[in-house]
């Protein structure tokens, strides 16, 4: 089963280690309601380490199927991490707050459908779906194009 949290003392023990891929049958995660959570250092995450200096982060995955078949993944991806300014290369605090539905696609006609849909996101869904891929790209997606402190708080 993919229902995994990690406790305090866990926290400790993996935020040391690289988060394994977590692959699931997307279809299968969400007609049976399943969830997976993790929580972790930046550094667990393969793509995130290179990208922040330190942080933590809490995920959920929570798999929905509806009356008519649709299916979705609720996506929740809180914590705080540390990025580069790039004006005066020193550290600074990140907020990240995700929390979003993302429909699962069947096919192109099906994606384009859902895409056209006012405040809808979809994915192309295969047989196999690695959720572990899908957190880093949100966490990615969320993050500003140029990272700098508010304009005063430079020490530059």
């Amino acid at each position: 089963m993919f229902n995994w949290v990690a406790s305090r003392s866990d926290w400790i023990r993996w935020s040391t280690f690289m988060l394994q891929p977590v692959e699931i049958d997307p279809r299968r995660f969400c007609r049976e309601s399943r969830s997976w959570e993790a929580r972790s250092d930046v550094s667990a995450f393969p793509r995130l380490a290179h990208e922040f200096t330190q942080g933590a982060l809490s995920c959920r995955v929570a798999g929905r199927s509806d009356a008519r078949g649709g299916l979705s993944l609720q996506l929740t991806v809180r914590g705080e991490v540390e990025l580069t300014c790039q004006r005066c290369l020193g550290g600074m605090r990140h907020e990240i707050d995700i929390g979003r539905v993302v429909h699962l696609a069947r096919n192109e006609s099906e994606l384009e459908r859902l895409d056209a849909l006012p405040g809808s996101e979809a994915i192309l869904v295969g047989e196999k779906l690695d959720l572990v891929d899908l957190l880093e790209d949100e966490v990615l997606l969320s993050l500003p194009l140029a990272a700098m402190h508010a304009e005063g708080e430079c020490p530059v």
